[in-house]
């Protein structure tokens, strides 16, 4: 099983919680990366990772506004890791500082678990590709002004929104299950979001599962947030096993 997505797909979903719902010896990687876009050519790395055996072939992708905007869709940092030597890569990470919202990431070719923290960040880099990370104080609206810059001319396209559901709809037809959701912010941040990007959810989750996906409905109330836009480590758990449970029901729902 893969789950794809940017910064916040990365940060907040954990591989082990929602295989631990599935089965617990399921192989599961997280390969979000930061600002990342749902290009062909990241589309294609997510498809080389994932085991086509077994009852559990799926995708689960964590679609913000920005994913699917030009800018994410160049795809810079992904094709920046994959032009990188693995000492360059580790140099990345564990030598370089800390940016707050759109930061290098751990990459799932590194077999342990690394801490690091400064007076205000945590992060804890697992295996699987989770990056767990808090802020030592909450500031819900730290990343607004970030956002807020973000979609300068740099709106959702629909040849971009097209091309990807025809992806989508290509892994239906494989058997592959996919599972969409727009990873929960807070209510600034989607007001924000849906304000600037083009990006309208009730649209996509049609389109979605029009092409064979299942969208999953989350509500940003029930998650918190340290940044007003990533996680907790607690509730990025539980959204995790959520997502763990929707598989199980499609899986269950699939059997003969």
């Amino acid at each position: 099983m893969i789950i794809a997505g940017d910064s916040r797909a990365y940060r907040g979903v954990s591989p082990e919680d929602v295989t631990v719902v599935l089965e617990p010896n399921l192989t599961a990687l997280n390969l979000g990366y930061s600002s990342g876009g749902f290009d062909r050519a990241y589309r294609s790395f997510i498809l080389s990772k994932l085991e086509m055996r077994g009852n559990h072939k799926a995708i689960v992708l964590g679609i913000t506004p920005h994913s699917l905007t030009p800018d994410a869709l160049e795809n810079g940092h992904f094709h920046e890791i994959l032009a990188t030597s693995k000492f360059d890569q580790l140099k990345t990470i564990y030598l370089s500082p800390i940016s707050r919202f759109f930061e290098p990431r751990q990459f799932t070719s590194i077999k342990k678990i690394f801490k690091r923290s400064t007076k205000s960040h945590f992060e804890r880099f697992h295996s699987n590709g989770w990056a767990e990370s808090d802020n030592l104080k909450t500031d819900s609206l730290a990343a607004i002004s970030n956002y807020s810059k973000v979609f300068d001319n740099n709106i959702i396209d629909s040849s971009a929104i097209n091309d990807f559901m025809n992806w989508i709809d290509s892994l239906s037809q494989e058997n592959i299950k996919v599972v969409g959701f727009r990873p929960p912010s807070t209510m600034q941040m989607r007001s924000l979001e849906d304000s600037l990007s083009g990006y309208n959810e009730t649209s996509i989750k049609s389109l979605f599962e029009a092409h064979g996906g299942h969208w999953l409905i989350i509500k940003d109330a029930d998650y918190e947030t340290y940044d007003g836009s990533h996680l907790r480590p607690a509730d990025a758990r539980r959204l995790s096993k959520k997502i763990g449970f929707t598989l199980k029901a499609i899986t269950e729902e699939a059997l003969p």
